[in-house]
């Protein structure tokens, strides 16, 4: 299995893997996959399967903010009234399009 790919991968070198917090040594995800296929075939189903993004809305912004600034904001949004800061967000972006006159 795992030697087929790898012909030096022995015992030693799986209990170094076991152990990888002391020997910094992880498996590469193709030496897995092998071992799944061998030793839990169907598990080795499930872990390809690499989920689709399930939101209805895929586009995403992000910020990092200074704490304060992020405790600051959320204190505002609560009380504008909305019920997350995706709200506010989403609400915010389509203000600013607007007064910019760009539309769909």
């Amino acid at each position: 299995m795992v030697q087929a790919i790898y012909p030096k991968y022995d015992k030693t070198v799986q209990s170094k893997c076991e152990n990888g917090d002391a020997y910094g040594v992880s498996l590469r995800p193709d030496a897995m996959a092998a071992l799944y296929a061998h030793f839990a075939p169907e598990l080795a189903e499930g872990r390809k399967a690499v989920k689709k993004d399930a939101h209805r809305l895929t586009c995403r912004i992000s910020a990092r903010l200074e704490t304060a600034d992020y405790e600051a904001l959320q204190r505002l949004i609560e009380a504008e009234g909305y019920a997350t800061t995706q709200d506010w967000l989403t609400a915010t972006v389509r203000r600013y399009i607007a007064e910019a006159g760009e539309t769909e």
